[in-house]
């Protein structure tokens, strides 16, 4: 059985670009290596979600791993919450937060607080809560995010954000999605979680401390993304017998591979991994490859293409693309193991934002049938003899590489 390393580039397609004689950053780049592995293997484009469909790195993901995002995915809270060590099970309703700063009439004034550099002065004033049987757990992620889960009987994640994402305007009450009872309960709880946290945080004596130094009070908790667990999700392992590691910087990637059962690779801070441009991309293909004796699939994700084509630096993105080529030589230059290279989106630098625009998806290894591919860029992965795909045929046709594909039929 041959074995899988997989590397999901976030964000690298990109659309052309006038400055840039119309070529996109992945065609202008230097990618001696993401062009070797092209032409050793095969390659094709991938609608990560479905055709049309502008996917989140959430959902595209999912897909990528071989779930269906309309069966198993309600909000992007669980993943953000157990990408930073938070438990939570089936049944309990998560949230993506952050400590914010409202008026005396409830306006939003900063979505951040100052940009705050901690959260554990606010989860420390606020204590145990508990609402109607609800107990809440509040744990401090990056600077000013918090993470919230909630446990406890009737509880939904139909239900609408409360952060209205933008400031000057009031905090949204939180209203059901849907006409069931524990949609308007859980709505219901967390207007009251609303009330009391402003009523908490306005009054406690690091919010004074903080005013009298002339910095914005975090005397609110905004959260959005509600999202549970589905009861029956089956784990990665369960699904298709197969051990997997993941190896990400961002919370919510490892969040994802978490609560797939995967195994999360750790790194100490002086290995210099995480989701930004100058992530140690060698150190994430270094341990992948030191991990790969253990496991059948091991995933490697790339952050900062994504997050740089959001800031319209095509530039930046260009010299991350030539970074993550780099990187990865290692894996061109070998041939014991199967290597696929793709993306979960589209994220185009002139919109600043996700595309639908296909990605392109290049599978090399032995006995892997090989085209005429030049080049691993958006136009040429578009003639390979993969053909479009989706998203969710690409674990199948994996499967079928490592000779693990069930016979349908006599």
């Amino acid at each position: 059985m041959q074995k899988i390393l997989f590397v999901i580039s976030d964000g690298i397609p990109d659309r052309p670009i006038r400055e840039l004689g119309n070529k996109t950053p992945l065609e202008v780049a230097k990618t001696p290596n993401l062009d070797r592995i092209a032409v050793d293997g095969i390659s094709g484009m991938m609608h990560t979600v479905d055709i049309g469909v502008r996917p989140g790195s959430d959902t595209a993901h999912l897909s990528l791993f071989g779930y269906d995002p309309h069966d198993c995915y309600t909000g992007r809270g669980p993943y953000e919450c157990a990408g930073i060590g938070m438990q939570v099970n089936a049944g309990d309703v998560a949230f993506r937060a952050n400590a914010g700063t409202v008026d005396e009439q409830g306006i939003v004034t900063d979505r951040r607080a100052g940009r705050i550099e901690s959260t554990r002065d606010v989860i420390d004033a606020l204590g145990k809560i508990t609402i109607s049987g609800v107990e809440f757990d509040l744990q401090p992620s990056l600077a000013h995010r918090i993470g919230l889960v909630i446990r406890g009987k009737n509880l939904s994640p139909n239900i609408s954000d409360q952060d209205p994402h933008k400031t000057d305007v009031p905090v949204h009450t939180v209203k059901p999605l849907d006409h069931t009872p524990e949609a308007k309960f859980t709505a219901d709880v967390m207007n009251q979680f609303t009330k009391l946290t402003v009523e908490k945080l306005s009054n406690s004596p690091f919010n004074r401390k903080r005013k009298e130094s002339g910095k914005l009070p975090a005397n609110i908790v905004l959260f959005r993304g509600a999202g549970s667990i589905p009861h029956d999700l089956l784990s990665f392992k369960d699904k298709y017998n197969l051990r997997a590691a993941f190896i990400a910087g961002g919370p919510m990637y490892r969040g994802i591979a978490k609560i797939l059962g995967m195994t999360v690779a750790e790194f100490a801070p002086s290995d210099g991994v995480t989701g930004l441009p100058n992530s140690n991309l060698d150190a994430k293909v270094r341990r992948a490859l030191e991990l790969l004796p253990d496991y059948d699939i091991i995933f490697v994700h790339f952050k900062a293409a994504d997050s740089l084509a959001e800031d319209g630096n095509f530039r930046g993105k260009i010299e991350f693309i030539e970074k993550i080529d780099r990187a990865i030589k290692p894996l061109a230059e070998r041939n014991d193991f199967i290597t696929v290279i793709t993306a979960d989106h589209t994220t185009a630098c002139g919109l600043k934002t996700h595309t639908a625009d296909p990605v392109p998806v290049t599978i090399k290894g032995e006995g892997v049938r090989t085209d005429d591919i030049n080049a691993y860029t958006e136009r040429e992965c578009a003639k390979g003899r993969l053909g479009t795909i989706r998203g969710q045929n690409l674990m199948p046709i994996l499967i079928d590489l490592m000779g693990l594909a069930e016979l349908y039929g006599a």
